[in-house]
């Protein structure tokens, strides 16, 4: 048989062969499969190595039928359509400018939105033009919280993610060691970062959005009232980062913040920040504001204790009394991540899918990470609480029904 014998040979039989071939190949990889699980000579590596080969290579039939097309006449062969493509200019800009759009957007994307009481406070001390016209239009509060939102670069977001990174390896490290330790360890807020400064866990000892107002406020004082060192300033930096963050969840979406937040209590102290300084107009920027603020706490009696912002001076008073001032700015940052971590965690999985769609909240890349990180969500905590109260309930109806057992036998056996 010739080559034009083997040529026609091949072109009846070719589909039969391949069949064949691809059965064979399957059932070689199928029984070998005892034998893959432990340490095969290398003849017989080689041999599944070209079983599998064989089988990845038929998806590479998809790719060679655009690349003959090329081969046959793409629009770059021809000429004429590679004349009127180059003279349409006007196309290619446009595409060019729709490309570094979706660029700029994604980049904005990435960028972690930012709400400071302290500035607000000095923005309604001193009015701009647009302020004093959404004030005559009765739209004064949507731009008060809306049109006034800064944005921190998207390193700030990055360096977030780092740190909650950090955070979470250590628990696994040096705290998590049964379920117990591990449960408690999602309750975090703070009180971890706190392990050696207990005298300031109460300000945790209250609820979850007073703690992260009344933490806010404090740090504010603490930077305004301090010069710090170029370490310090950068765990600062990181710490207001967070916390505008936080600021900005509590003021604009609360929902997300924790369930039951509650937006009223934004409003409630920058309404104690008003009637403690008064109309001073030298108060009219951030810097002042705290220094005012904190000058007002030296007199006991211009100052209620029980507010929030009495309570904050509080507790900027005690952590301007640690003993070095990069220790305690690294408190500082350690709290405000747990408490970014305890609200991603805390908050509802419809409002992170919803997000995806709109701009991804730096909330929502957290609660992805701590996911993947192997961190106890809201959905968790549901199924979990659900599973003991379903079991304590089994268990009761056992302890009933042995009862009821009990009661049965001693009537039977009783003399008639």
């Amino acid at each position: 048989m010739g080559l034009s014998g083997a040529v026609q040979w091949w072109d009846e039989w070719q589909l039969r062969v391949l069949v064949l071939g691809s059965l064979f190949v399957q059932y070689l990889l199928f029984f070998s499969s005892v034998v893959r699980r432990r340490a095969p000579p290398s003849w017989l590596r080689l041999v599944f190595w070209l079983a599998y080969l064989g089988q990845l290579a038929a998806g590479l039939e998809v790719l060679w039928a655009p690349v003959l097309l090329i081969h046959l006449g793409g629009q770059h062969l021809m000429t004429a359509y590679s004349i009127e493509d180059n003279e349409l200019w006007r196309r290619q800009a446009i595409t060019m400018v729709s490309q570094a759009c979706v660029f700029i957007m994604e980049m904005e994307t990435e960028k972690v939105s930012q709400h400071n009481l302290l500035s607000f406070c000095a923005r309604k001390k001193r009015p701009t033009f647009l302020m004093k016209l959404a004030t005559l239009v009765c739209y004064k509060d949507y731009v008060n919280m809306h049109c006034y939102i800064e944005h921190a670069p998207t390193t700030s977001s990055l360096q977030v993610v780092e740190l909650v990174h950090g955070y979470v390896t250590d628990g696994w490290k040096g705290y998590i060691h049964d379920a117990a330790s591990y449960k408690r360890f999602n309750l975090h807020r703070g009180q971890w970062a706190l392990r050696h400064q207990r005298h300031l866990r109460w300000s945790l000892n209250m609820p979850f959005d007073r703690s992260v107002l009344l933490w806010r406020i404090a740090i504010d004082i603490c930077f305004h009232h301090q010069s710090t060192t170029p370490r310090g300033r950068e765990c600062a930096a990181r710490s207001r980062v967070i916390s505008n963050y936080m600021t900005y969840l509590l003021s604009i979406r609360p929902e997300m913040l924790i369930p039951g937040s509650r937006i009223g209590i934004f409003t409630i102290a920058c309404e104690d920040i008003e009637l403690m300084l008064g109309d001073n107009s030298a108060l009219h920027d951030e810097r002042g504001l705290a220094q005012g603020i904190l000058s007002r706490a030296q007199q006991p009696s211009l100052l209620d204790n029980t507010s929030i912002i009495g309570t904050a001076c509080r507790l900027a008073k005690m952590l301007m009394e640690l003993q070095d001032e990069l220790e305690m700015w690294e408190v500082v940052q350690g709290v405000w991540v747990e408490m970014l971590c305890y609200s991603a965690s805390r908050c509802r999985g419809y409002l992170h899918a919803k997000n995806m769609s709109e701009v991804t909240e730096l909330l929502t890349r957290v609660w992805f990470f701590l996911i993947s990180m192997g961190m106890e969500t809201l959905a968790d905590r549901f199924q979990k609480s659900e599973y003991l109260e379903t079991k304590e309930e089994n268990a009761e109806e056992d302890d009933n029904d042995g009862e009821n057992r009990v009661v049965v036998e001693r009537k039977i056996n009783m003399p008639i």
